[in-house]
Order: C-alpha cells, then sequence, then structure tokens
C-alpha cells in the first residue's frame, strides 16, 4: 500500500463472505420440516377457498364484508348507489357486532310501498300487468269439438240459441225433434251441433249414400267429418239401427217459423178489408178456437197500449213483433176491430196470448196475464182484450206484439206508430 493511504483503515471488501464463521446445520428436524409443510397445504387450501367465494356468482357480501370495506375503504367492497339508499349505515359502536344486521331505513320503507306498481314489458315483448286485479276469468270462444247438449232456460228461443252458438236456426232444428219449433220448455235439453248442417239417427240399416242424398251432400263431406267415427268407410257402408251422424252442411225440410194459420172460404168479393170465409190459428194448441168466421176488420189501427209503457225490443227476422214493457195488469187493448180465433196457453213461447182476426190481418198479443176475451167473440177497436204478464218465454212484464198479412210478419211500427 503506498504512503499517501498510511494512517487509513483499509475499505471494506463488500463481496467478501460476510456471513457468520460458525459451521451452518445443512439439514433441519423431521418434525418441524412436516409442520411447515402442514402449514403451506392449510394456507393453499384458505386461500383456493376464499377465491371460489369470491368468484360465485350473485353471492352477497356477509355483513363484516360491508364493514370491513367501510374500515379500510376498499373501493371494490363498498357498497353500491341503490345498496346505500336502503341499508342504513352502522353506528360505531355497531361495528365489529356481529349480531347486528343491516336494516332498511324507515323513509325507504314508505317510499318502496307507496310506490305505484309498474307494467312490465319481458324480453320476449309481452306486458306484465302488475297493477290490475280481475276475479273473473273470460273464457274464450272456442270452437266445438262435439255435439253438447243444451238445457233450455226460460226466455230462450231458437233464435237466441241459434245467435248465442253461432248457427243457423234451421241447424238447431235439424239437430233435434221438431216438436221444438213449436215451443221450448224451459228444462229440457237439446242437442247442439258444432257446425251448421243437420244430426241425423239411422231409424234402421242405411247406407252413407242413402243418407247424403237426404240431405243433399257429398257422402264423403259424412264419412270425412271429424265428428263422425267413419274414416276408412264407403258411401256403400252400411250403418246400423241408432247410430247418430253429424251431417255437414246438410239441409232437411224447409220450416216455418211461424205458427200455423189456416183459411177456408174466402169470400174475395167482400169489400176491401173484408177476407170472409173461417180461419184457424194453431189448432194444435189448448187456446185455439178452431175454424171461426173472420167476418173482416173494421176502424183504423191503433195503439195496443195506449200509453203508460217503455219501448222494450223493436221488429227483427228472429223477433217477429214488438215488446213494450210495462207493469204486470196493465191493460192491452184492441188494435183493431176483429174476431177473437185463439184465447189460452200457446206454446210457441207467447205464454198466454190472445189473437184477433181482422180479415186479410191478424195481430197476436202475448205474454199475458190475464184475457178478459172469448173465442169467437167480436171486439173493437181500443176494446181492453187483456193485460200485461210475463208468461211463456218472457224475461219481465210485457206486451209482445205482432201484426200479420197473410200469416206473414209484418213491422207493427209501419202501421202503427208507437
Amino acid at each position: 500500500m503506498s504512503d499517501e493511504f498510511e494512517g487509513y483503515e483499509p475499505l471494506p471488501d463488500h463481496l467478501a463472505d460476510t456471513g457468520p464463521s460458525h459451521p451452518v446445520q445443512d439439514t433441519l428436524p423431521f418434525w418441524r420440516r412436516a409442520l411447515g409443510f402442514i402449514s403451506l397445504i392449510g394456507a393453499a387450501a384458505l386461500t383456493l377457498a376464499t377465491a371460489l367465494l369470491l368468484a360465485t356468482p350473485g353471492a352477497p357480501p356477509t355483513d363484516n364484508t360491508l364493514l370491513a370495506a367501510t374500515a379500510t375503504n376498499d373501493s371494490s367492497l363498498q357498497p353500491t348507489e341503490t345498496t346505500a339508499a336502503v341499508v342504513a349505515a352502522p353506528t360505531d359502536d355497531q361495528i365489529g357486532s356481529p349480531s347486528i344486521m343491516p336494516t332498511l331505513d324507515p323513509l325507504t320503507v314508505a317510499e318502496l310501498l307507496n310506490a305505484p306498481l309498474a307494467q312490465t314489458v319481458s324480453d320476449t315483448g309481452i306486458q306484465i300487468v302488475r297493477d290490475t286485479y280481475n276475479p273473473f276469468t273470460v273464457i274464450p270462444d272456442r270452437p266445438r269439438s262435439d255435439v253438447i247438449q243444451y238445457e233450455v232456460l226460460s226466455g230462450d228461443t231458437i233464435f237466441t240459441i241459434a245467435e248465442r252458438f253461432g248457427l243457423k236456426p234451421e241447424s238447431i232444428a235439424w239437430a233435434n225433434d221438431r216438436s221444438i219449433i213449436g215451443g221450448l220448455r224451459p228444462g229440457r235439453a237439446i242437442n247442439i251441433l258444432p257446425i251448421d248442417g243437420a244430426y241425423y239417427t239411422v231409424p234402421s240399416q242405411e247406407t252413407v249414400q242413402s243418407i247424403a242424398n237426404f240431405f243433399g251432400v257429398d257422402p264423403f263431406a259424412i264419412i270425412d267429418s271429424e265428428y263422425n267415427d267413419l274414416f276408412g268407410s264407403t258411401p256403400d257402408t252400411l250403418l246400423s239401427s241408432g247410430t247418430q251422424v253429424v251431417v255437414p252442411g246438410g239441409e232437411a225440410e224447409q220450416i216455418s217459423w211461424n205458427p200455423v194459420v189456416e183459411t177456408r172460404g174466402e169470400d174475395s168479393g167482400a169489400g176491401a178489408g173484408s177476407r170472409g170465409g173461417q180461419i184457424i190459428f194453431e189448432p194444435s194448441d189448448p187456446g185455439s178456437c178452431g175454424w171461426t168466421d173472420n167476418p173482416g176488420g173494421s176502424g183504423a189501427w191503433t195503439n195496443p197500449m195506449g200509453g203508460g209503457y217503455t219501448w222494450s225490443r223493436g221488429f227483427a227476422s228472429w223477433h217477429t213483433g214488438v215488446d213494450l214493457a210495462a207493469p204486470p195488469g196493465t191493460p192491452v187493448r184492441a188494435a183493431n176491430g176483429g174476431t177473437v180465433i185463439f184465447q189460452g196457453w200457446n206454446s210457441w213461447g207467447y205464454g198466454y196470448a190472445v189473437v184477433l182476426a181482422h180479415g186479410p190481418f191478424t195481430t197476436l198479443y202475448g205474454h199475458l196475464s190475464a184475457e178478459y176475451v172469448n173465442c169467437g167473440q167480436w171486439v173493437d177497436a181500443g176494446t181492453t182484450i187483456a193485460a200485461v204478464g210475463s208468461t211463456g218465454q218472457s224475461s219481465g212484464p210485457h206486451l209482445h206484439f205482432e201484426i200479420r198479412s197473410s200469416n206473414i210478419p209484418q213491422d207493427p211500427t209501419f202501421t202503427i206508430p208507437f
């Protein structure tokens, strides 16, 4: 070393070995190595469990997590804005207490309860209405898959039943015993077809072709109909007695929807408005007067109620008259001079009725509670002949009034002002 460095201590060599000079033991005891290995495995398992817990979707943070987030200001664990709005902040003395659970702020509870229920649109585009309540289930119209039985109610007519089920009145008649045409009795069960047509019961062995010919349809309309168990049949297939067949589009005899009115011995040379001869109205009913002289009518037409009534229903093809509502017992007057040809019960739904003949015209007064005339009696226009009632197929007290010309219903409003 040169003289210029004399008096100074030598610089330490940082690369020199500064470790201890005592010997180092090369190996640890076995028990210490085993304990360290177990601790390492435990730490790894705890780390893996924590990672799985945090990675689980939708796992809500625990109370301790929220409290820790508040204490450490860890932004990843801070409550969201929505959470902060509904979770009340814990007080200082609550922090660290595991028994204290987050609660809803009273103001927030009131807001949630008072908030109106909104309509929601789902991902499918279907609007979900949550703020309405309808205790009634509305059953939509569905096609009938078979012939059903319907029990006639008071006030029903073939026309109203046909309208209710979307059928023609003839389809109701052609599906049942023709006696229903004369009047429907409440409580009676009648057949209702799924479609317009006829319902036929084979009286004895008969081919499909024969039935088709009778109702004027193609035989395969019967065979292929889903309402008949005839698949695989042919027009020559014999159907056994008692077999019931739906005939889609089938038509039977023409039906007159009016009570029977017949005349005989007419005197065409009589004066205007006179017919002469004799007349009979619905001879099969107990109220029929039988053959009665028809000298014709006289006098001007007059309102059968005069006044004190309420207009209820007008003339239609299925309602061949007008309905005038009034209290029971209200007097009913003759609309023109004429002869009584019917007085009593009528099976066509009119209940107790009176019918007057006025030459070529007839007038009918239905749903009466009382009749004040007798068969064959002549009455002048304006004479009280009966009282308002609600007999027969009636939903309330009223007078059903008709005018017929040669038994063809006419709209009474064309003749009488109401």
